[in-house]
């Protein structure tokens, strides 16, 4: 026992000598002994070697891990007096003076904690980094009150450039004086406009626009009254924009920036953003009022064409959106286009308003051949490529409607080669193929949708996985493909707006084929065909009952977020539709639709 462990020392001797252990490399070694029982809670072993530690290194981080050893070991006397040595030897580090302020709080001795807090903002020097150092040090420490000290001090010390304002609105924030934070924000923005974007940030971080009526109500207050004291200071008009969207009161926003714009005799540009933000939410008299605004600027306003466009696709969306549309109504609609292209012309600029006229005229006033002149025209316009390629897309739609498939099989096969890798050329291609599944080739048609459901588009994917899967599980059940090939036919006829004809093809195969597997595609195609027919209640029934006998089924959450649309956008029962979008959330978690329906739940729900 005696020989091994005589070797044991002579083998440690010559480790030391091999590897040339110093005296730093030991110390090293008491450090990570220190850390190991500090990590384990064993404050005892820990004070130990920490104690060893740093008698050789200098360092705060094992002396705040020393000093909280003495803590947990409550040996607050001692803390005390090593603090106090550090004190000495480094009397402008505020690091240890915190430490020492700690150890009084700990032992009931706040005074002189506090004399200590009260001490360093006394002895603050009118330099902006100590100062903002010092209020960061109050921060980190829970003492917000001697950092609003700091800052207020510091202030008053330096007159001038920046007041701190950042800080000091964070910490009123912190202690719910709003009112004090927003003009913090607000001085900020004076002194520096370049802060806009921030000072919104830190608004909408600290303001619920919804619930704090007082604060918001403050805010618009005071924006308004340094417009009137500063009229030349159009920033705090871009801050009163703001807010007014903010409480989505868009009238508002909109009378300010169209005031903004004449003060500033500026080109339109913020009034058609706010026209735009007005239209995204679907405040459509207000998107007008901007939209009107900027056409009555002339046509030398670079926002002209586009002011009108788009006030042309709002009255489109306002009549389609509500529901229960007459032709009549469209036909109103179609006129205003025709005129708008009469007086500007069908120019590369106005392609927007020839393709919104070309849907009117094939998808809803059943004119495919009026839509087929307009883009047939267009096409030859010198415009680029891409939208070269999308016009042709759309004139193919336009000949499915007319029932001259082979036609739009042409356009679409000639874009999908052009544009093979471009998302306009995998839509031409799924349409490609549904044109084979309307006329029966099956095959054909399965063989195109299979690569699509490798998409790099997720509706595209989507789609032409529901089509494949619906070919793959109806087809080769019975000796003929007749049901598979009605069921085109009822689709191809609902492209083509033929609803009743389409129902008529449906109901077909249930009375022939009671039993037939398409049975829940039926369903969510007649809930197809009576939402576009604007019949609400229909609908929803069919799609319900995928969503209620098919739930597995992969329509089961397309059913369910069509039902909650039609209740937002078209019933307006936003609990209704809530109740769906939830629903995707818990039972379809997967879903194509579970981001959106996210967002459109937290926005009902206002949370």
């Amino acid at each position: 026992m005696k020989n091994k462990t005589i070797k044991h020392i002579l083998l440690f001797c010559l480790t030391i000598l091999l590897t040339g252990w110093s005296q730093e490399t030991f110390a090293q070694d008491e450090v990570k002994l220190a850390d190991y029982y500090y990590n384990k809670g064993e404050f005892d072993k820990a004070e130990i070697y920490y104690a060893k530690a740093l008698k050789k290194y200098d360092s705060k981080t094992i002396f705040q891990h020393y000093i909280d050893c003495l803590i947990n070991l409550k040996k607050y006397d001692e803390a005390e007096k090593q603090i106090n040595k550090k004190i000495k030897k480094f009397k402008y580090n505020n690091f240890y003076k915190f430490q020492l302020a700690n150890i009084y709080e700990l032992t009931d001795k706040q005074k002189e904690a506090n004399d200590i807090y009260q001490q360093l903002v006394d002895d603050l020097p009118p330099i902006q980094n100590k100062i903002t150092l010092l209020g960061r040090e109050f921060i980190n420490n829970g003492k917000y009150d001697y950092a609003l000290n700091t800052y207020l001090k510091g202030r008053d010390m330096l007159k001038k450039g920046y007041q701190f304002n950042i800080e000091i609105a964070d910490l009123y924030a912190r202690s719910k004086k709003k009112n004090l934070m927003i003009k913090e924000y607000l001085d900020l923005l004076e002194y520096s406009p370049t802060y806009k974007n921030i000072i919104q940030t830190y608004l909408s971080r600290n303001i619920d626009f919804e619930e704090d009526e007082e604060e918001v109500e403050y805010l618009k207050n005071e924006l308004l009254r340094r417009i009137q004291k500063y009229p030349s200071k159009t920033f705090y008009n871009e801050m009163l924009i703001w807010l007014y969207l903010q409480k989505k009161e868009f009238a508002g926003a909109v009378i300010q920036a169209k005031a903004l714009d004449k003060r500033t005799k500026n080109d339109g540009s913020k009034v058609f953003n706010i026209a735009s933000v007005c239209k995204v939410n679907k405040s459509y008299s207000n998107a007008r009022k901007a939209y009107k605004y900027i056409i009555d600027l002339g046509d030398t306003s670079p926002y002209y064409t586009k002011a009108v466009q788009e006030n042309l696709e709002v009255s489109f969306l306002e009549i389609t959106e509500k529901g229960n549309f007459s032709k009549e109504d469209l036909v109103s609609v179609a006129l205003d286009y025709e005129k708008a292209l009469s007086q500007m012309g069908k120019l590369p600029q106005t392609i927007g308003i020839i393709e919104r006229l070309s849907k009117i005229y094939a998808f809803y006033l059943d004119e495919p051949q009026k839509a087929e002149a307009l883009i047939t025209n267009a096409i030859k316009l010198n415009i680029k490529p891409l939208k070269k390629a999308e016009l042709k897309v759309l004139l193919g739609d336009i000949y499915i409607v007319d029932n001259r498939i082979w036609e739009a099989s042409i356009l679409y096969m000639q874009v999908s080669k052009d544009f093979s890798e471009e998302p306009i050329g995998h839509e031409a291609k799924y349409k490609n193929a549904k044109v084979f599944y309307y006329d029966g080739e099956f095959e054909y048609a399965k063989a195109q949708l299979d690569v699509l459901k490798a998409s790099t588009t997720k509706l595209i994917a989507n789609d032409a996985m529901q089509l494949s899967l619906l070919l793959q599980d109806n087809l080769g059940i019975d000796t003929t493909e007749a049901p598979v090939q009605m069921f085109a036919k009822a689709d191809l006829l609902l492209q083509q707006n033929k609803y009743q004809q389409a129902l008529q093809q449906l109901d077909s195969i249930e009375a022939e084929y009671p039993f037939h597997s398409l049975v829940d595609e039926i369903l969510f195609k007649k809930g197809e065909i009576y939402q576009k027919m604007q019949n609400w209640t229909e609908a929803i029934k069919f799609y319900e009952l995928v969503l209620t006998n098919y739930s597995d089924d992969i329509l089961a959450d397309d059913a369910c977020f069509r039902i909650a649309e039609i209740y937002e956008y078209y019933i307006n029962d936003k609990t209704k539709a809530a109740e769906y979008y939830k629903k995707i959330l818990f039972e379809f978690s997967g879903s194509l639709y579970t981001a959106e329906s996210r967002k459109k739940y937290r926005t009902i729900k206002g949370v």
